[in-house]
């Protein structure tokens, strides 16, 4: 008995339980789209990702169009 309690606190503080990953977070869905190459009806490539992904692509490219906009609205002053 003694010597399983000293084995369980030695096991304890090995660096193997403490490589022990912690729980993971669940993984996110990945959702694919086709994206079709310019000039070709079928030709084109699958790229996946997360709906978070996909909504950061969608904000940087909202975000491109509208500072082209306005550099142009200024420019035509």
């Amino acid at each position: 008995m003694l010597l399983e309690v000293v084995t369980s606190i030695l096991l304890a503080g090995s660096p193997q339980a403490a490589a022990t990953p912690p729980a993971e977070r669940p993984v996110e869905k990945k959702i694919c789209r086709k994206e079709i190459e310019t000039g070709s009806l079928i030709k084109g490539r699958k790229i996946c990702h997360t709906a978070r992904e996909w909504q950061k692509i969608s904000d940087a490219s909202r975000d491109d169009v509208e500072r082209t906009v306005s550099m142009g609205s200024r420019s035509g002053q």
